[in-house]
């Protein structure tokens, strides 16, 4: 089971910079994601890999 996040504009946020890592580059992805007010540390957790995500991230399946 995984822990669902409390805050879902955190989630939201969280989900459009993973989208534009994948679309543009990691660096929009992180500014998204901090111009959207999700804590760096959080961002940090994100971007440190796909296993270090939460089950509730939008992923991209190759």
């Amino acid at each position: 089971m995984f822990k669902m996040r409390r805050d879902a504009k955190t989630a939201a946020a969280v989900n459009k910079g993973l989208a534009a890592a994948l679309l543009v580059n990691v660096p929009s992805g992180v500014k998204v994601m901090s111009d959207e007010g999700v804590p760096s540390s959080v961002i940090g957790r994100v971007f440190l890999g796909e296993p270090a995500r939460r089950a509730s991230d939008w992923k991209h399946h190759r």
